[in-house]
């Protein structure tokens, strides 16, 4: 049974709870605390949005209370407090953060802490979360949005040494498959199996997952690059002599207003493995790091909006330097799946779609499912329904292409369920050639046929 800590439920917000001496912390509980003090992250309605701060719950007897620590500052956002010996690992937007939130680190002096240092190694222009420290060997764990993720925010690790006066960091590994997905893991805690939190699971928020594999996790010193929860390697950054950092805005294709916490993934063009990934920002701005001399396919999607993607290819001269992209990267409410169908087949498409002006891109028809079916996920409990309509040209009757339309969207429906999205959750209509687009002056029958047969898909969400 779960109560509510006395003296605690109040209008404040208190969440992710860590005791001195916990077995588990950060994420789920705090439990055989062998000291008094406990440390949460507390957010008080009267502060300004994005202030959170660390206190610690003082008990005396019945009486309950909280004093914010001394290391929170006012306005920025300080939280997810982890413990580790003498020091205390924490996440922190203040001034001097490479970008986001980063991780950051004191020492208790007395009764005080000491000024907060950044951990070096742990940080990226990206959002760091949820550090957590394996009391048995020092290795400590968090969720990051940059580097070498495999979508979204990854579960990473390092090992942690104390010398002295200061924490030095290894470096960091992302345990890859199966702990890590396409979508986002955060609040690993890590024991003889490891548990997190991660939104993979269609039509859901946050579910804890766990890793059970008593004995095997990473230990301080650490293993080779592979760990045993490893089933794949994940891709390594380019040295600094071979990547640039491009920059850009992701706005909302219809109203041209930035969209913030948008989720940007730069991949290998070939392999298409995750180089980096971002979060947008309250003015919709992001910033990777990707390699020059090499195709990168940049996508820009969010929960309630589709996605938009461009690909790009930096030349030498680009190295150690910003390049702004040239255009945003624009979401639509309504995306259109260009799907390219032989004229009257429904379930053996061509091997690449076709862009908006119907020529084929380099995309094949099962990569731009994969992403369609990723950015429905993200969407996760907000989506009511995903309506998919299917359109095809004006060769056949009337009643024949409506069936056709049909058959083609039942077919994107099938592939879509293999992909994770529940059926429940589709919808599937017709148009036929009912709304065939404008040909435009000097275009070809056969180019604009090809544009005409299309599958658009309209989000639903929850009022």
């Amino acid at each position: 049974m779960a109560v509510t800590v006395r003296g605690l439920d109040s209008v404040d917000r208190e969440e992710f709870p860590i005791g001195s001496g916990s077995i588990v912390g950060a994420s789920f509980a705090t439990v055989a605390v062998a000291s008094p003090a406990d440390y949460i992250t507390i957010v008080r309605p009267e502060a300004v949005v994005g202030d959170a701060d660390i206190a610690r719950i003082l008990r005396q007897g019945a009486v309950v209370d909280t004093v914010v620590e001394s290391m929170s500052l006012p306005v920025f956002w300080d939280g997810h407090p982890t413990l580790w010996k003498s020091w205390m690992i924490f996440a922190s937007d203040r001034h001097g953060s490479i970008g986001g939130t980063d991780l950051w680190y004191c020492r208790r002096d007395g009764n005080a802490w000491t000024t907060p240092r950044q951990l070096h190694r742990a940080n990226t222009p990206c959002d760091e979360l949820s550090p957590f420290v394996r009391q048995s060997d020092g290795v400590l764990w968090w969720a990051t949005a940059g580097g070498p993720t495999l979508g979204g925010y990854d579960v990473v690790y390092a090992s942690l040494r104390d010398d002295g006066d200061s924490l030095t960091l290894g470096p960091p590994r992302n345990p890859g498959a199966p702990v890590n997905s396409p979508s986002d893991e955060l609040f690993p805690v890590a024991t003889d199996s490891l548990r997190f939190a991660s939104n993979r699971r269609a039509r859901t928020d946050f579910d804890v997952y766990v890793i059970v594999q008593p004995g095997q996790l990473p230990s301080n010193p650490l293993p080779p690059r592979t760990s045993p929860l490893a089933t794949t390697t994940p891709p390594m950054l380019p040295h600094e002599a071979d990547s640039a950092t491009v920059t850009g805005t992701v706005l909302d294709q219809a109203t041209r207003r930035p969209v913030a916490d948008a989720e940007v993934t730069a991949r290998n063009q070939s392999t298409k493995s995750v180089i980096a990934s971002a979060r947008t920002d309250t003015s919709g701005t992001w910033r990777l790091t990707v390699p020059v001399e090499r195709p990168v396919d940049v996508i820009a999607q969010s929960g309630t909006l589709f996605l938009d993607r461009q690909t790009i290819s930096l030349p030498r001269s680009a190295a150690r330097t910003t390049v702004p992209m040239e255009r945003p990267l624009a979401l639509p409410t309504t995306f259109v799946l260009r799907v390219n169908f032989p004229t009257a087949v429904f379930d053996a498409p061509y091997e690449s779609t076709l862009d908006s002006n119907g020529l084929e891109t380099d995309q094949g028809w099962q990569d731009a499912l994969d992403e369609v079916a990723r950015n429905v996920a993200l969407s996760g409990p907000r989506l009511r329904r995903l309506v998919l309509i299917g359109h095809t040209d004006d060769v056949g009757t009337d009643a024949s292409n409506t069936k056709l339309g049909r058959q083609r969207v039942e077919f994107i429906i099938d592939e879509l369920e293999r992909r994770g999205v529940e059926r429940s959750l589709m919808e599937g209509r017709s148009a036929g050639e009912q709304l065939l687009p404008t040909r435009r002056t000097g275009e070809s029958e056969d180019t604009w046929r090809k544009r005409a047969r299309r599958v658009e898909l309209v989000k639903v969400l929850q009022q």
